[in-house]
């Protein structure tokens, strides 16, 4: 199939706002995040008809990562959204889900079928009635009657990861995405939590992933050489990696280009895979501290304990210090956490300023 391309100017109208993460256990994985992550948890929990037939039954909160929403989902009865956690398992990420505001959506759509594109339902049938499903906020009926009308890229197109775009009505007050922002309006944030940067995607091709993301959905790329040098590329294995520029937060392509863990994951996840969510702080040592703190002692990459009075591994070729949560707390989510480097070196600054 012919790559086609979504028509813009100088910017896409689409925006990453959040993540769709699928939860075996709301209370415990939710608890993770904000006691001892120290995110915060929204008040409002949204809901899906358990007779919807595109999804099955579904409850959702909202955790803010300063700087990306995350969705947490749990199914609550059968359908394709159940389907979707006895697969992929506790903690998966499932969904990228882009935002597109009014008449953006409409017209998304409308250059998708021009271009042939078969846009999709979330249970993979072809899209009818604009992907309208009974979604709504608990407590408020008039959310449940506006319902939410969203959809997908094949993955064929995509590289593999599941993407979804989304309308929001800019003056729906029943709109459930501008309930959510305005029952936010005020909320300080906490200067000590992390700051979600980017998420890292698995791709076996990184050059005709990035060619979706640029050239069908128009967000922009980043180039330039962010290797992470011999020492790590022998912990991490040998790979190519992609930034693309999701307005406001960053998506990074990996694509292993030799042995190691990321190929090793890659052949056993596919490609598309969400990796990891990578959240900044401005000094780990304190962060880290503050964590066991908690109650948790942070680890490296491959889940090993950090070396005798290490706080953080030390990516040598960039200065960037980093360190995980141990999966055995995370509710099978993957967090890196990590402090940049120095400007001279730091991978993250070169991305920036590129």
């Amino acid at each position: 199939m012919a790559q086609p391309q979504l028509k813009t100017e100088t910017t896409t109208p689409l925006r990453l706002d959040h993540l769709a993460i699928w939860v075996e256990d709301m209370e415990r994985t939710t608890s993770f995040l904000t006691n001892i992550v120290g995110w915060k948890r929204h008040p409002m929990i949204v809901e899906v008809s358990d007779d919807d037939p595109t999804c099955g039954g579904m409850e959702a909160v909202f955790i803010d990562g300063q700087g990306l929403w995350l969705e947490m989902i749990l199914p609550t009865s059968p359908g394709p959204g159940q389907d979707i956690l006895e697969e992929k398992g506790d903690g998966a990420i499932v969904e990228v889900n882009f935002e597109a505001v009014d008449e953006d959506y409409v017209d998304i759509l409308q250059q998708m079928e021009d271009q042939g594109v078969q846009m999709l339902s979330m249970d993979g049938s072809p899209l009818e009635n604009g992907g309208m499903i009974q979604e709504g906020v608990r407590g408020n009926e008039d959310s449940h009657e506006t319902g939410q009308k969203i959809a997908y890229w094949p993955t064929e197109l995509s590289g593999g990861t599941t993407i979804e775009v989304y309308e929001k009505i800019s003056r729906d007050t029943t709109n459930l995405l501008n309930i959510r922002d305005a029952q936010w309006q005020g909320v300080t944030q906490d200067p000590s939590a992390p700051r979600i940067d980017h998420v890292s995607i698995l791709v076996e091709d990184a050059e005709k992933t990035a060619a979706f993301y640029t050239d069908i959905m128009g967000l922009r790329r980043r180039d330039g050489n962010f290797d992470l040098g011999e020492e790590s590329e022998q912990q991490f294995g040998a790979f190519k990696g992609v930034w693309i520029d999701a307005n406001g937060v960053w998506l990074e392509l990996v694509q292993p280009t030799g042995p190691g863990p990321l190929m090793d994951t890659l052949k056993e996840k596919g490609s598309g895979h969400p990796l990891e969510i990578i959240a900044e702080v401005d000094d780990i040592d304190a962060y880290y501290d503050l964590v066991k703190s908690r109650g948790v002692n942070m680890v490296t990459f491959d889940g090993t304990p950090l070396a005798d009075g290490q706080k953080a591994q030390l990516i040598p070729s960039s200065g960037e210090r980093i360190a995980y949560f141990p999966q055995e707390v995370s509710c099978g989510l993957t967090i890196e956490i990590y402090e940049r480097g120095p400007k001279e070196t730091s991978a993250l600054h070169k991305r920036d300023n590129s």
